[in-house]
């Protein structure tokens, strides 16, 4: 996995509080009028143009690494498992000026297909993949007037670990055996009893 570290369990993962950031910073969006989608009582801005911020999906990829290290406390190991995530993220870029809310989501798209996402998301954990490209969805705000909206899918990964304690050893007696002097062969066993 090219581009996120792997973590340790105590850190927590804010995804789309990291795309919030890459936003401000690098899309000219004002922070106030970026708002996460689907929670209860969010009000949209009292603006006519915002960015809606929605994690609608985060499957996991591949098959769980683990990855065992000395306990230096005691007489165990800790056995880490990790799980690779897609973090699928769609952003709605709405407002009134249909040209400026494209090429707000054209430069989102760009920016997330080149090293300027990849060196930023890295410094937060995760792996930007890419973003597909923008798709126009207008829709009727409440009074009953159709906005402009245009939505980003951004791909993010990271990857999720869980530290387990388990039980070990630290020596072992190994004791050498002549298998053919201590455990002779029986006469009992016949040839026709033999495979």
């Amino acid at each position: 996995m090219r581009g996120a570290e792997m973590p340790t369990p105590e850190a927590p993962l804010d995804v789309l509080g990291a795309v919030h950031d890459f936003l401000a910073a690098h899309i000219d969006i004002a922070p106030a009028v970026i708002v996460r989608g689907w929670q209860n009582r969010a009000a949209l801005p009292n603006v006519s143009s915002y960015v809606v911020l929605t994690l609608i999906n985060a499957p996991r990829r591949g098959t769980n690494v683990h990855i065992w290290e000395n306990d230096n406390a005691g007489d165990g190991i800790t056995e880490s498992v990790r799980m690779l995530t897609l973090y699928e993220v769609q952003i709605d870029f709405c407002g009134l000026d249909e040209a400026a809310v494209n090429a707000q989501a054209a430069r989102l798209v760009m920016l997330a297909r080149d090293a300027v996402a990849v060196d930023f998301f890295r410094a937060r954990g995760l792996s930007c993949q890419y973003a597909d490209d923008p798709r126009s969805l207008p829709f009727s705000n409440d009074v009953d007037q159709w906005e402009v909206r245009y939505s980003v899918t951004l791909r993010l990964s990271a990857w999720n670990a869980a530290d387990i304690a388990r039980d070990a050893f630290r020596d072992v007696n190994i004791r050498i055996e002549d298998v053919d002097v201590h455990h002779p062969a029986h006469a009992s066993i016949t040839a026709k009893e033999m495979p």
